[in-house]
């Protein structure tokens, strides 16, 4: 599986025209023309934010296809394993990749990525934008473009991270306005729907520590039942499940696309010992993880 960092995309010598800013920020535009096969698996090694312009595309993110029209969006985690299905011959798509740890961007960044809405995008990385949505999140990208290209404005770097606040901020009160659109008309979030909020978030900065239900329960004060039920209900799946399935992602990842041994990456994501992880890699791949590495066709 190949892994893209934002040199290597903003370097990439077809018709893109992307505009970056030292590795760390790029906006490019994409039609991937003629690409009517699946590709190889890939991976970005940053977020990533793609607006689909016209036309259509399908991907799969994370072992699920997702079918995307104008006006669709997708967001990204670097721990996202992507694959092009299709695309149509018209199909136009603007990315925007960003490095959350560069020149001060994180500070904005990881209070968007730790709340609620931004978390969710994990399993539900799709949303549609109407006409007006469709055109402040174009300004907003269009912004950035202007800005990385003010090479000779003494404030670039303040610029740039203004502008990509300013990104930040609408986009996340367009997907505030979309998960008030989806709790039955813009009524106070349910006790089920306020728990598993807390509880995603919860998931997410302990997931790589804490396998058991167990944890969780204690530190929602609820019992492991009732976490299920509240999972089950909201998201579709069992606690155990979700736990398991951000595990897999992540660790099949890093078993593809980095040069860690596999008792590093069992002990990176605190698994007991090697055999236990070997275990849990064989259960969710149907093979080990050194065979997952040697043979996968997307290596």
């Amino acid at each position: 599986m190949r892994r893209y960092s934002i040199k290597e995309i903003a370097n990439v010598p077809i018709d893109w025209p992307t505009v970056s800013y030292k590795n760390q920020i790029a906006v490019f535009d994409a039609h991937f023309a003629d690409r009517n096969t699946s590709s190889e698996l890939f991976g970005i090694d940053a977020f990533a934010i793609g607006y689909t312009t016209q036309g259509y595309a399908i991907y799969e993110f994370n072992d699920v296809e997702y079918r995307l029209e104008r006006g669709d969006v997708f967001i990204l985690a670097p721990t996202h394993i992507c694959r092009i299905i299709e695309c149509g011959q018209d199909y136009r798509v603007r990315v925007l990749i960003f490095d959350p740890n560069g020149y001060n961007l994180s500070v904005h960044l990881n209070y968007l990525v730790k709340s609620e809405r931004w978390i969710h995008t994990y399993f539900n990385p799709i949303m549609n934008l109407n006409d007006e949505e469709i055109q402040i999140m174009k300004d907003c990208t269009n912004r950035i473009v202007e800005q990385i290209k003010r090479k000779e404005s003494p404030n670039q770097i303040a610029l740039i991270r203004l502008a990509t606040t300013w990104h930040h901020v609408e986009l996340d009160n367009i997907m505030q306005q979309h998960q008030n659109e989806t709790t039955d008309n813009s009524k106070p979030l349910t006790r089920s729907q306020t728990l598993a909020r807390q509880l995603y978030r919860l998931i997410i900065n302990n997931y790589r520590k804490e396998h058991q239900v167990r944890f969780y329960s204690e530190q929602m004060c609820l019992t492991p039942q009732y976490l299920n039920q509240i999972t089950n209900r909201v998201f579709g799946k069992t606690l155990s499940a979700i736990i398991s399935d951000l595990l897999f992602s992540t660790a099949r990842a890093m078993i593809l696309s980095s040069d860690m041994s596999i008792q590093e990456i069992a002990d990176e994501l605190c698994f007991p010992d090697q055999a236990s992880f070997s275990k849990f890699i064989k259960k969710n791949a149907g093979i080990s993880p050194n065979t997952l590495r040697k043979t996968s066709p997307h290596q």
